[in-house]
């Protein structure tokens, strides 16, 4: 009898020691990265001379390399609560995480989680969901309507009232990529009010749920389409006075973005394309970098860059506009208002050639 039950505790231990050594293994692997491209992050910073940067900037570490370790690790694990931060972190970093894998961080939320009081990250992390590829076979529902169905789910029957504030949030923030019509925007104001009396002190990195609210609540009011953009002073490479106003009568595309940002040799080429194929019209490209000063000299007179360009390496712009990922552009018409707000590339570039067409065309 004794010999029995010492072979159960043993049992016991090795379980409990699996689960554990799978948490810690999982950390590692996140640890590594977030130090990697810290690292990174830092030299590219540092860069002031443009070969060096687009050498450093060749030497990013990809996040899908850690990720398809971390979903190996996962498979067996998806049960276990420690799972949700790293689903979340999938979702945040992954830029190659499949529609497949995405159902499956869906499915074990919805058969395991939706009770857990470790579930707000992960709920915030829906904001990120991907809907590329190929459309769902018929009777699939589309991941972002999922996403957005679950956090309903999760507002109404998990027990924790954090946890149903910062599903209110993220709901508000998907809502957001509806369009700017007037009942989205009630909508997204009655979640984020939500959020706020639920989840205000709940720590998001290196914001609270109730700032990130806030800014929410700034970008419906003066940051949505049909809303005229904020002004903005400064200077350019050359620390010439520049101002966005003094281009009002043409079409702007105003385009936040560094060169460490993900794939900011594509980005540059489109934007480098745009600038070329408007040539003579009535519209004006305009970067808001955060490079250093030396940096963005540099690229400019490599012809790398040919737009002129606000000097933003404090990010003091990019915060009045609320800019959380790079690159991100906005398309304002003659009279400076948002027509759109966005990722660069074809339905920015769609939008801009469409306020160019003469009034009769359109």
């Amino acid at each position: 009898m004794r010999s029995l039950f010492a072979v159960i505790i043993f049992c016991a231990i090795q379980v409990h020691s699996t689960d554990a050594a799978t948490d810690a293994e999982a950390k590692a692997i996140v640890d590594a990265y977030e130090l990697a491209y810290t690292q990174w992050e830092g030299e590219m910073r540092l860069a002031n001379d443009v070969r060096v940067s687009d050498m450093i900037a060749k030497k990013r570490p990809d996040p899908s390399i850690y990720a398809s370790k971390l979903k190996t690790l996962l498979r067996r694990d998806l049960h276990h609560e420690w799972f949700l931060k790293y689903g979340a972190w999938l979702l945040e970093n992954d830029r190659q995480l499949q529609p497949e894998s995405q159902r499956a961080l869906l499915n074990a939320v919805e058969k395991h989680h939706t009770l857990s009081p470790e579930l707000g990250r992960f709920c915030l992390a829906l904001v990120h969901i991907k809907q590329g590829g190929q459309a769902p076979k018929p009777g699939v529902m589309p991941l972002g309507s999922r996403a957005m169905k679950l956090l309903e789910t999760i507002r109404s029957k998990n027990p924790h009232a954090k946890v149903q504030g910062q599903a209110a949030l993220a709901l508000s923030i998907l809502l957001g990529g509806l369009g700017d019509d007037t009942r989205i925007m009630r909508q997204r104001i009655t979640h984020l009010k939500e959020a706020i009396i639920k989840s205000a002190d709940v720590q998001v990195r290196d914001m609270t749920v109730a700032q990130i609210a806030k800014n929410e609540l700034y970008k419906i009011n003066y940051l949505t389409k049909g809303r005229e953009a904020p002004e903005i002073t400064g200077f350019d490479s050359g620390s010439r006075p520049l101002s966005l106003k003094q281009f009002r009568g043409q079409v702007v595309m105003l385009v936040f973005w560094s060169s460490w940002d993900a794939d900011a040799s594509r980005v540059l080429e489109i934007l480098r394309n745009s600038a070329k194929n408007k040539l003579g019209k009535s519209f004006v490209l305009l970067g808001v970098n955060r490079d250093t000063l030396p940096n963005l000299r540099a690229l400019e007179a490599d012809q790398i860059v040919t737009w002129r360009n606000f000097s933003d390496p404090k990010e003091d712009i990019a915060k009045v506009y609320r800019v959380t990922s790079w690159p991100y552009c906005l398309v304002l018409d003659q009279q400076g208002k948002i027509a759109y707000r966005g990722t660069p590339g074809s339905f920015a570039d769609a939008v801009s050639s469409g306020l160019l067409l003469p009034q009769a065309e359109k």
